[in-house]
């Protein structure tokens, strides 16, 4: 098996710029000042050894600064299969990374909002395409504990399989969308969505029923749950499936509602809690408070297309960002189980 070391390929997904906003017009003035930084120097990750030997596959999304003189810093791991293997190569390789800087009307400028996938894939269809028994029986006991509604079983389940320190990419796919299920049956809407988001969705046409299911379920939670640009996100990638089609004129409706409220007078409100580090969220409007904290908070970090600034958190405090400073997302630090309301402010002509 330790051949396979040699045939083992990395593909790597990049998004730079912005991402999908309220008014496409803004967006496309906006853009038109700034020139997005150009790659220098790109350092590919390796792949783990022992992830190779065990053929095991995986992906890590982060999140990173380019500063005026092109050098990466800040880099974060916003969503991942889970294993740390993978998360540690990534950030090591990235944090070798050089680039021309952006420029914004002639002058060079941070860049915050880089967020890049690594997707670690075996060459050659080597990759384990399959479970473990031990895992299947556990999937089944849980799956049929879901039906019976006996929850003591399916969190000691839950529990058993998160133990697994390095968990190959299809097992970790089952128990995200075990334990998805689980929390729609118990109506825990938050966790039901932190899992759909860490399913990998192969572009593949036979995954094609996966990837409807689980984005349109995603669609629906981050519109429920008023993570409005992460629900305009997952709408572009929605449309782009066949098996969405029929259901194209709900969806743009669902986003027309969602843009009328996002101009409307009334404040928008979205439920955080901190789980280890940090608590991230994508930005609507530019003026938005942090309250109701349950626990400590103390950093906040805001990335936007063009500005980066880092304030301290205090009781009930309110932030206003300048106009200009567009697309906007929040990294909000804190003691682990704070919990707190970011509320977002209407716009004022």
């Amino acid at each position: 098996m330790f051949h396979k070391l040699f045939v083992a390929t990395l593909s790597i997904s990049v998004a730079f710029g912005v991402n999908s906003n309220v008014n496409a017009a803004d967006i496309s003035q906006h853009l038109s000042t700034i020139i997005v930084p150009e790659p220098i120097k790109r350092v590919s990750p390796k792949y783990p050894v022992s992830a190779a030997r065990q053929s095991r596959e995986g992906w890590t999304v982060l999140s990173f600064v380019i500063d005026e003189k092109g050098e990466v810093s800040n880099v974060l791991v916003k969503e991942s299969s889970g294993s740390a293997d993978f998360d540690k190569a990534s950030l090591k390789a990235v944090s070798q990374w050089k680039y021309q800087p952006a420029f914004e009307n002639g002058k060079p400028i941070q860049q915050c909002i880089n967020d890049i996938q690594m997707n670690f894939k075996m060459g050659n269809k080597n990759g384990v395409k399959g479970v473990t028994r031990r895992f299947h029986r556990k999937y089944n006991i849980a799956t049929q504990a879901i039906k019976d509604k006996d929850y003591k079983i399916v969190e000691e389940q839950l529990a058993q399989m998160k133990k697994v320190k390095y968990m190959h990419l299809i097992e970790n796919n089952y128990m995200h969308i075990l334990a998805a299920n689980y929390a729609k049956e118990i109506g825990d809407t938050v966790t039901e969505l932190y899992h759909l988001n860490r399913v990998y969705l192969d572009t593949g046409a036979s995954s094609e029923q996966l990837a409807f299911s689980v984005l349109s379920q995603r669609f629906y939670l981050e519109v429920t749950l008023n993570q409005f640009q992460n629900a305009f996100s997952t709408y572009e990638e929605l449309i782009k499936l066949d098996a969405a089609q029929p259901h194209q004129e709900k969806y743009e409706k669902i986003i027309a509602d969602v843009n009328v409220l996002i101009s409307s007078n009334q404040d928008i409100v979205i439920n955080g809690e901190i789980k280890a580090d940090y608590w991230f969220e994508n930005l609507v409007r530019n003026e938005f408070s942090l309250t109701d904290v349950e626990g400590s908070l103390h950093t906040l970090d805001v990335r936007c297309a063009n500005k980066r600034h880092v304030y301290t958190v205090e009781k009930d405090n309110t932030w206003k960002l300048p106009s200009s400073w567009e697309n906007c997302s929040i990294y909000v630090y804190g003691e682990p189980k704070t919990s707190f309301k970011l509320i977002e402010h209407p716009l004022k002509s």
